[in-house]
């Protein structure tokens, strides 16, 4: 329950930061192909979207699908398992936030003189020849560069390698946006106050006491119960930990465990129980797979935290993250969809791939 990867911002392209890295491993996933359909010439040079003279082809605006589904398994799973929602209208609503944000972020990053070096261009390449040696002999025969990002991505070469050097442009400029950013207390105030589900943090030691075929949750809850009354009577925590615990996580950090108000949908009987202890507090919590003796040993708030990288940090993301979304909600830009295309575009392949490869992750989870 740490807070480590939730950082989570509030929009796609900066939520993505460390995309680039699909670059090495794309090839070999299943679901970013775009080989499922073979698209006309026609279909390739229809615009979708564009601002000015930056244009996204019906193609292209295909690829940012995949690769947003190939990331967010959270959005997945919630269209895979709410029937309320209509799929199609999701995720090209998605998809086209997706496209305005990086032509936004492409055309901010140009304006700022943002290019790639010829390090960084060679760089770029070398991944992309690797993905190229890596996956390009279908059948037995080598497929040539043109036939090989059409068969996986569904776009061209140049369409591919320009989607990844702007990308890079991007990440340039994020770099730089973050470094600008006021880090005042004041700004720390307003960070701390957006991010507070991931930063307000309920310091605790735990003992889970599990439940399964051969303890119930009402053993458990005794055999808790006695556990809090010998920790009442002097003997330590630790030593208690060690005598019933089996998580090895735990006993190597001591019990310890950060609880955040983000958790309280997963752990709602904890967060109930936290909200309600003062620190040095202990007590047994139940829920239905897990019994806990618990001990709240500390709060840390704004006043722990101003000052701290952790927080600094924290402060940089809300501020690049408060300016563009006043950037795309101003009328700097003007983001122009062709409604016919857009309400005739069919993503169903795309949802049903994505459905595959998620169930199919989700169910070697389980086992």
């Amino acid at each position: 329950m740490s807070s480590a990867g939730k950082m989570r911002l509030n929009v796609i392209l900066l939520s993505c930061v460390l995309l680039i890295m699909i670059i090495v491993v794309v090839c070999m996933s299943a679901f970013i192909s775009g080989r499922s359909k073979d698209r006309s010439d026609a279909e390739e040079k229809r615009v979708i979207a564009h601002i000015g003279d930056f244009k996204v082809t019906e193609n292209q605006f295909r690829f940012f699908a995949r690769i947003i589904l190939n990331q967010e398994e959270d959005t997945v799973k919630l269209l895979y398992t709410s029937p309320t929602l209509s799929d199609k209208d999701e995720i090209k609503k998605y998809t086209s936030d997706f496209t305005k944000e990086y032509i936004v972020r492409v055309l901010e990053a140009e304006n700022a003189g943002v290019t790639l070096t010829d390090d960084e261009k060679k760089e770029l390449e070398t991944h992309f020849e690797s993905d190229y040696e890596s996956a390009a002999d279908i059948d037995g025969r080598k497929l040539d560069k043109e036939e090989f990002y059409r068969y996986y991505y569904g776009i061209s070469e140049q369409e591919y390698k320009e989607f990844w050097e702007n990308w890079y442009k991007i990440d340039k400029y994020n770099d730089i946006c973050l470094n600008n950013a006021d880090i005042s207390e004041e700004s720390q105030q307003k960070a701390f106050g957006e991010y507070y589900d991931y930063l307000y943090t309920y310091n605790t030691s735990v003992i889970p006491l599990f439940v399964d075929a051969e303890h119930t949750k009402e053993a458990l809850t005794q055999t808790a119960n006695s556990i809090l009354g010998q920790y009442n009577n002097g003997e330590s925590f630790d030593k208690l930990l060690r005598e019933n615990c089996t998580d090895s996580g735990l006993l190597e950090s001591d019990g310890e465990m950060k609880f955040y108000p983000a958790n309280k949908n997963e752990y709602p009987e904890v967060y109930d129980w936290l909200r309600s202890a003062a620190a040095g507090n202990a007590g047994v919590v139940q829920t239905d797979t897990v019994v806990y003796v618990i001990r709240l040993d500390g709060i840390t708030d704004f006043e722990q935290l101003k000052g701290t990288d952790s927080m600094i940090e924290w402060t940089r993301t809300f501020c690049v993250n408060r300016d563009l979304t006043q950037l795309l909600a101003s009328d700097k830009y003007k983001y122009e969809v062709d409604s016919a295309l857009y309400d005739a575009l069919d993503m169903s392949d795309i949802l049903s791939d994505s459905y595959e490869y998620w169930t199919s992750v989700w169910e070697n989870e389980q086992k």
